[in-house]
């Protein structure tokens, strides 16, 4: 148990182990500088995580859970192809701007920068599902297959570059309905081109 005194929280801990390991990278952050940052002892945050890998698939987590949970509210809402499109961007861009320094950490896993082979493999099965689960989705929606497939990676890498600007620029000033609805303009028009949206 951590000390009565020790006034440290799971969530103190947690963003500031986001900030340092956004900075500096994983492997580059002691557990001291992260109970400094956090103003707690190593004893509480070993209360909270049992390591600092711990702590980092704890951080990841959080996101993807958050992530998870807005593709299956737009899925659940949305009546077509567009009205996932839109709802997913606009939460997920929300997210990003919450979440801005556990992404950014998300980031360097994703290129590569860390000896966390584990938390790499969650990562990348999280997204191979959640590609399985858009293309369920899309065809269910109207679309075929393989036009499904197509929307899905242009859809995510449209997606993609503008989490990345919200990451990467301090103050972000886009808003998240209206980059939404962009990103799935762009994309529909895109494939509708190849071939026409089924109607329900």
């Amino acid at each position: 148990m951590p000390s009565s005194d020790d006034t440290c929280t799971r969530g103190e801990i947690l963003k500031q182990a986001a900030k340092l390991f956004a900075q500096r990278g994983f492997d580059a952050v002691s557990v001291r500088e992260i109970v400094e940052a956090a103003g707690c002892t190593k004893p509480s945050l070993y209360y909270h995580f049992e390591s600092k890998e711990g702590l980092a698939l704890a951080l990841m987590g959080e996101f993807i859970e958050a992530a998870v949970t807005a593709r299956t509210r737009a899925f659940a809402q949305a009546v077509d192809a567009e009205g996932a499109f839109v709802l997913f961007g606009r939460e997920m861009l929300k997210l990003a701007v919450k979440f801005k320094d556990t992404l950014a950490f998300g980031f360097s896993i994703w290129f590569g920068r860390s000896s966390l082979k584990s938390l790499m493999a969650r990562v990348e099965e999280t997204d191979r599902k959640a590609y399985e689960e858009w293309h369920k989705a899309l065809v269910r929606l109207g679309m075929s297959p393989t036009v499904a497939m197509t929307a899905v990676r242009a859809y995510w890498s449209m997606l993609l570059h503008e989490l990345m600007q919200v990451v990467q620029c301090p103050k972000w000033k886009g808003n998240p309905e209206e980059v939404s609805q962009q990103i799935t303009r762009v994309v529909l028009h895109g494939v509708l081109s190849l071939e026409p949206v089924r109607k329900r």
